[in-house]
């Protein structure tokens, strides 16, 4: 899920499914137990470095492509999958948005016998409507072990905007529920009573308690297909971006990291700079391409102050294909650059990122 769960979480045509595949139909009002055991084998564990990190779901199962949260997959080089008890199945990103939080990725190899999951219309929903979530929780011990589970609740709002979470993206449209959601539980699919798809389980928030948030298909879908063919929206590279401004801060970092960062946190502040930590940055990015590093901080994007995920994706959303972003910064360490000069902690730096076409 995003940090807020991690810490304490028209294309209907054009991915219409497959003849000779397993689907997910199911008659009206079919109970949880059997909406689960028409879903279950459609939803994925997703391992990054051999360690739990979300949920996915098989929607093409032809192509072998599964659709996640993008904070499930960024910032990782080596991903799996594990499809209900079979081994772990190597998997390649093939696009991702992360201001919208979606990802599709694809089996490396063929796997026979797959199930797919049918989307839905989350437009039906209803307040009241029962829906049922199904994911892989975290959980302690070998992660080969973990099943798959199911909770349930009502749906509290069909279509809602989330907003002013600092680390992670506006949602327009999302279903808030009751479902459980959990760490882990982030990517994995919310389904009505005929087992179809009607959210992307995305948000937990500590500050809520029995409200739950998923992304809607209705909002989706229409970015599904363009996932699949490959084009990724607003990734210029940088990922993992945190708020210097959140109180939480260290607390995304190991438990062995933490003091480290609050010290970092607490020096950028005495230097009255303010933006967005980078985590890490993906290799022969357009961010690395820029010479971005991870523990840059990023405070300024075209020439606007940014200091929110939020604000990072208005820049980048109004901007297009191809643009080439000024970006300014801050130096969280001392050292010489390339051309020999000397600079130091909270030294401003500025470079120029190229968006891909």
């Amino acid at each position: 899920m995003r940090p807020t769960a991690r810490m304490v979480v028209t294309a209907a045509s054009a991915i219409a499914l497959a003849g000779g595949v397993t689907t997910t139909t199911a008659r009206a009002d079919d109970s949880p137990d059997e909406i689960f055991e028409k879903v279950a084998p459609a939803t994925v564990q997703v391992l990054a470095a051999n360690e739990a990190d979300g949920t996915g779901i098989i929607f093409d199962a032809d192509q072998g492509l599964i659709l996640t949260n993008d904070h499930v997959v960024a910032g990782q080089t080596s991903l799996q999958v594990r499809i209900e008890d079979r081994a772990p199945v190597p998997v390649r990103v093939i696009a991702t948005d992360p201001c919208e939080d979606l990802a599709v990725v694809k089996l490396a190899t063929p796997q026979k016998g797959l199930t797919q999951v049918k989307f839905g219309d989350s437009g039906d929903l209803k307040q009241g409507d029962q829906v049922t979530a199904i994911g892989y929780p975290e959980a302690a011990g070998d992660t080969s072990n973990e099943k798959a589970v199911l909770t349930t609740g009502v749906v509290q709002s069909p279509d809602v905007g989330l907003t002013d979470q600092v680390n992670s993206p506006n949602l327009p449209s999302a279903v808030q529920h009751s479902a459980t959601l959990n760490p882990g539980n982030s990517g994995g699919p919310l389904l009505n009573s005929k087992a179809e798809l009607v959210g992307i389980n995305t948000y937990s928030l500590s500050s809520t308690e029995g409200q739950y948030y998923s992304i809607s298909s209705d909002h989706a879908q229409p970015l599904v297909q363009g996932l699949a063919d490959g084009k990724s929206r607003n990734n210029p590279g940088w990922q993992g971006l945190l708020a210097l401004s959140d109180p939480n801060f260290p607390y995304y970092f190991a438990d062995d990291g933490q003091a480290k960062m609050e010290k970092l946190q607490k020096r950028l502040a005495a230097n009255n700079i303010d933006g967005l930590y980078v985590s890490s940055v993906d290799s022969n990015s357009p961010a690395s391409k820029g010479n971005l590093e991870a523990g840059d901080v990023i405070t300024d994007i075209k020439n606007t102050p940014v200091g929110t995920v939020p604000q990072v994706c208005d820049v980048l959303q109004s901007s297009t294909p191809g643009e080439k972003l000024s970006i300014d910064g801050a130096y969280t360490y001392s050292g010489t650059g390339s051309d020999g000069t000397a600079f130091s902690f909270g030294d401003p730096w500025n470079t120029d990122v190229t968006l891909k076409q």
